[in-house]
């Protein structure tokens, strides 16, 4: 019995992912994507043709040779014997129990028929650890009679008068198992990763649910609260005062008109950046937030309108990311929206201060009396959006005013919700 040098393909992911491959030189990486794209079973019945040409090269290796028997056969013998060894690894991926099947039976002919086949025998190798790693159905059926033909196989060699010893078939038994072993290591591994992946994609798309969830509640609940409003100012209007009364009804038509487009917006955005999770992906894209404008916007839209709201900047304006904002215009947006709601009337105070990287603003508006506010949807969606940069938010009432005051450094960028 001997085991002659080989080498077997490597599971595909495993290549992509160890660190020479990631180490390649640029010309190397159009090459190695050029072989990727080959379809699975062509790469394997490459791997397996040139495993049969270096059996038949005279290397001087002896190759697998269990049974010591030497037998002359017909020329035609150890070619197809050899062919049988190596061409059906190129179903070892697709068809693992096939592959194993044919290659067993051709290496137990092999041995049976005493003639060399070279290193085509290492095909039987990569076989059983291609069957550890992709075979799905009878796993434990199939891995039982595969054991129980080799000892057949080891009687049948000892029968027709093989010198090895009862402890050679056990040692070449364990040998066999090598390469099981590492395969059912290899299959955890990937069944691990499949499984990382599927929750990283899990928690994308609910993160994106409670993204879009945080971006419609802003843009509802804002513009409905000026609508109602307004609508109610109306009510105090007396029929003469025809000028004031259209005042108010051009200010719910351009509220509504801004809601609109919002929604639009929002969801433009995510139908371009929330595509339907594929197979094999780990990860789905958030709903990218419309950027709907800055605070000194949503301030004179709110003037506009006829409500009381004033800001003051302070420091030299800082450069933003989207993200940031994204989220400064959110917060301004939900604090006002609040004041409106449990303050109506009441004038609102804005302070935006940039000060080495960092955005501060402070929103404060009176409120009737100084019961600690429940915190509700709004309230909960301005603390998850600062989370996601990393920012702090205090939201709270201090004698009879209510403060909201976020600090978030100018360039920072979203964060996975579970990081």
């Amino acid at each position: 019995m001997s085991v002659g040098a080989g080498r077997a393909t490597e599971h595909d992911s495993v290549e992509a992912m160890s660190p020479s491959t990631r180490t390649r030189p640029p010309r190397a990486r159009p090459r190695l994507a050029r072989w990727l794209a080959l379809p699975v079973i062509a790469r394997d019945a490459i791997g397996g043709v040139g495993l049969g040409v270096l059996s038949v090269l005279p290397l001087g290796v002896q190759g697998v040779a269990l049974g010591e028997l030497h037998h002359h056969a017909a020329p035609w013998v150890p070619p197809v014997l050899i062919t049988a060894q190596t061409l059906p690894l190129a179903l070892r991926r697709i068809r693992p129990g096939v592959a194993i099947a044919i290659v067993g039976l051709a290496f137990a002919a092999a041995q049976l028929a005493g003639v060399s086949t070279g290193v085509a025998g290492l095909g039987l190798f990569v076989a059983i650890y291609s069957f550890a790693v992709y075979q799905q159905r009878h796993r434990i059926v199939t891995d039982v009679a595969t054991a129980v033909a080799y000892a057949v196989l080891a009687f049948a060699l000892h029968a027709e008068g093989s010198p090895n010893r009862p402890i050679d078939w056990v040692t070449f038994f364990f040998v066999l198992i090598a390469p099981w072993f590492i395969g059912q290591l290899v299959r955890r591994r990937l069944a691990e990763q499949a499984s990382r992946e599927a929750l990283a994609a899990q928690r994308a798309v609910r993160e994106a649910r409670n993204q879009l969830a945080r971006d419609l509640h802003d843009i509802v609940t804002h513009h409905v609260t000026a609508i109602v409003v307004q609508a109610d100012s109306a009510a105090f209007l007396d029929d003469a005062d025809n000028g004031e009364q259209a005042l108010v009804l051009d200010s719910i038509g351009r509220a509504g008109r801004r809601a609109l487009q919002e929604l639009r917006s929002l969801l433009g955005a995510l139908e371009l950046t929330a595509p339907s999770p594929q197979p094999g992906h780990a990860s789905v894209s958030a709903p990218l937030s419309p950027l709907p404008g800055d605070i000194a916007a949503l301030v004179h839209e709110s003037r506009a309108s006829g409500y009381p709201v004033a800001l003051v900047e302070i420091g030299s304006a800082t450069e933003t990311s989207e993200a940031v904002t994204v989220t400064l215009y959110r917060v301004a947006q939900e604090a006002l929206t609040n004041a409106m709601k449990h303050a109506s009337g009441e004038p609102v105070s804005m302070t935006l201060k940039h000060d080495a990287g960092v955005v501060e603003l402070s929103v404060v508006n009176p409120i009737k009396n100084s019961a600690v506010c429940v915190p509700g949807r709004g309230l909960t969606g301005m603390h998850e959006r600062l989370a996601l940069l990393d920012g702090l938010l205090e939201a709270s009432a201090v004698e009879d005013r209510f403060v909201v005051r976020v600090v978030v450094s100018a360039k920072a960028e979203p964060r996975a919700a579970n990081a």
